[in-house]
């Protein structure tokens, strides 16, 4: 493993006129670590069966067995949204299974109107998947299914296991759009909430048996940033991936009021969240578009450190019926991000200075992308590299 050195370098006293060079200048440049690509062929999928010709929405995606496993939303003119399933094996050209393989619920139940967002997770037990259903009344909530394969699947018999919550909650009106995973013998799940007032946020909740959550009380972790014109109205449709070093990165939609596009944001616990400086990372459409007015529901597969595949879902217009799903490569260039902010700047010349000077104990992921020197130590030969890509000269 990669140690920090200190105590035993000679070039202590570079270190120090560097910490004070740091000190009093104004030093502002960054380098920007960021490539989003939309695939070109772009939407790649579309619905090829009568009961979901006419939109496609809320991909969720597993790469399991070298294969692309995707459960995702849709319907046709005159039918309710209902869940189907494909499989791929590039996440490029898909195959869907010729009828849905989740139904919406008989008359008065909490998803007889439709099932949208879903969220997969696969273990020892089987397949579960967290979704939303929609009642009569249009009120969504979060059910639970089981399933031996991905394909058939069993609701669970007390559904929602996610209901809207109090009187005043952040979440009174709607609970939808769960993005689950595990860690160890727990769920973890980010869901989507509003308010008796509209305002809507994502909060975050844990469960050991994926039907019983308890819910942060910080929630909402995430909401709308009044700052960034992208996101004023709202977040939603969370998606959240755990990286090796054990922090998140999670993807969501913003919504200003007429486009909806697609952010970025990392934590460390799950519940403090710093979006990226790169937002909103998949913009909407140029005009004429098949994502004009929409780019929305996104969903990550971690491709290794950095890399992302991505799909999500397009709309043309706001008066158009029609949806699609889209795919993308995102590339975050991490050597010297020690901040994790997706780029390098005089942040991560900070926090690499006080790793070296041991007032804080680096996390494997700083001592993967702090070593820019690479001789498999953290030490000033890296600080003075991080400068010189952190500030760049005139």
């Amino acid at each position: 493993m990669k140690t920090s050195h200190l105590n035993t370098d000679p070039r202590q006293p570079a270190l120090r006129i560097i910490v004070y060079l740091l000190l009093v200048l104004n030093i502002s440049g960054s380098l920007s670590a960021f490539e989003y690509l939309d695939h070109p062929d772009n939407p790649i999928f579309n619905g090829s069966h009568g009961w979901d010709g006419l939109a496609l929405i809320s991909p969720r995606v597993l790469y399991e067995d070298s294969i692309y496993k995707m459960w995702f939303a849709g319907r046709n003119v005159g039918l309710p949204i209902r869940i189907g399933y494909a499989v791929s094996n590039d996440g490029v050209s898909w195959t869907e299974t010729g009828s849905p393989i989740l139904e919406v619920g008989p008359a008065g139940s909490f998803d007889s109107a439709g099932l949208k967002r879903m969220s997969v997770v696969h273990d020892p037990s089987g397949y579960k998947m967290w979704y939303t259903g929609v009642n009569g009344a249009g009120i969504h909530q979060i059910g639970l299914a089981t399933s031996p394969d991905g394909v058939s699947w069993t609701k669970y018999n007390q559904n929602p296991v996610v209901a809207t919550g109090q009187a005043g909650s952040w979440f009174e009106t709607m609970a939808n759009a769960p993005s689950v995973f595990k860690i160890g013998g727990a769920y973890h799940m980010w869901f989507v909430g509003a308010n008796s007032s509209g305002e809507v946020g994502i909060g975050y909740a844990h469960s050991f048996s994926g039907i019983n959550w308890i819910q942060s009380q910080y929630n909402p972790v995430l909401v709308s940033d009044p700052e960034s014109p992208w996101e004023t109205v709202g977040v939603s449709l969370p998606d959240v991936v755990q990286l090796a070093d054990g922090s998140f990165v999670m993807f969501y939609m913003g919504y200003d009021g007429f486009y909806r596009q697609i952010g970025m944001a990392r934590s460390t616990d799950g519940i403090n969240w710093i979006k990226s400086p790169n937002n909103p990372i998949i913009q909407h459409g140029e005009p004429g578009s098949w994502n004009e007015e929409t780019s929305s529901g996104p969903c990550a597969v971690s491709q290794g450190p950095g890399q992302y595949m991505l799909w999500y879902t397009g709309n043309a217009t706001s008066g158009s019926t029609t949806w699609a799903i889209g795919q993308g490569t995102l590339s975050v260039e991490i050597i010297g991000d020690l901040t994790g902010d997706a780029q390098v700047d005089i942040g991560d010349i900070l926090e690499l200075i006080e790793i070296i000077l041991e007032f804080s104990e680096a996390t494997d992921y700083q001592l993967l992308v702090g070593d820019l020197y690479g001789d498999n130590l953290i030490d000033v030969s890296d600080l003075v590299m991080l400068v010189e890509l952190a500030i760049p000269g005139d």
